[in-house]
């Protein structure tokens, strides 16, 4: 515990939030007193922390705030919204079969690239390439349509 503004003040620069920051701690926190023999356990609580910030790092990029946006659009910019999903979702269906599946399971599905790694044996760094390719398709294809 005494610890605990360090791991804090990691937590915080890593997130920018506070309520993240502390929450990522009390993860931490929660990890290393569960695990009674480290030899090492403010190390392993800096890591910890480090971790769970990571995590919640990643799913604020895989999470697209809706509400509250959607109320604010017009009726045009929310059709033109939909209409742009649409397009992405046909175009998604015309990538190679095993880009196809990447992309589903990753972005609709939620599954991270190491979950995938275990279900498709490819490398973390392959996953994250085809999914770069994938994404790099469906822009060019988009910006050859305007």
């Amino acid at each position: 515990m005494e610890h605990y503004l360090d791991y804090y003040a990691l937590a915080m620069s890593m997130l920018d939030d506070d309520d993240d920051a502390r929450d990522a701690v009390q993860e931490a926190m929660a990890k290393t007193f569960a695990m009674p023999l480290l030899k090492d356990p403010v190390n392993y609580c800096f890591q910890t922390v480090r971790h769970e910030a990571v995590n919640v790092l990643r799913h604020r990029w895989r999470t697209v705030p809706l509400s509250g946006q959607h109320e604010e659009l017009s009726d045009s910019e929310d059709a033109s919204y939909a209409e742009l999903l649409e397009r992405v979702r046909n175009l998604r269906m015309g990538l190679p079969k095993s880009l196809r599946s990447l992309v589903k399971l990753h972005y609709e599905k939620g599954l991270s690239i190491n979950e995938l790694q275990k279900i498709t044996g490819y490398t973390h760094m392959t996953i994250w390439r085809k999914l770069r390719e994938a994404e790099a398709m469906i822009k060019k294809q988009l910006e050859e349509e305007k």
